[in-house]
C-alpha cells in the first residue's frame, strides 16, 4: 500500500472500489456504476450501453385470399383436338 499521510487542505483520503489502494479523493473518480476508482482503473461506458433496437414492421402491405386451383381437370381427361391434316 502506498503511504498518503500527507496533508492536502480541503482532501481526504479514500480507497478505490476496484484495486483497494488508498488515495486522495480529489484523484478518484466516479464510474457509471457508482464506484469511486482510481484513474488507472477507471474505464467509459461503452457505447454497445447507449444502442436502442429499431421496431421492425413485418405486416403484410397488400394481402390477398388465396385463390382456388385455375385447373380442375386432369391431362388425361381433356379432349383432343382435331387433326387439322385430316390424317
Amino acid at each position: 500500500m502506498s503511504h498518503i499521510g500527507f496533508y492536502v487542505p480541503g482532501d481526504n483520503n479514500a480507497i478505490c472500489d476496484r484495486c483497494g489502494k488508498p488515495f486522495k479523493a480529489s484523484t478518484l473518480k466516479k464510474t457509471w456504476d457508482g464506484l469511486w476508482v482510481c484513474p488507472p482503473d477507471w474505464e467509459p461506458r461503452h457505447p454497445q450501453d447507449f444502442v436502442r433496437g429499431v421496431k421492425d414492421d413485418q405486416s403484410v402491405r397488400i394481402s390477398r385470399p388465396t385463390s382456388p386451383p385455375t385447373f380442375v381437370q386432369g391431362a388425361e381427361d381433356l379432349p383432343l383436338p382435331t387433326n387439322p391434316l385430316g390424317v
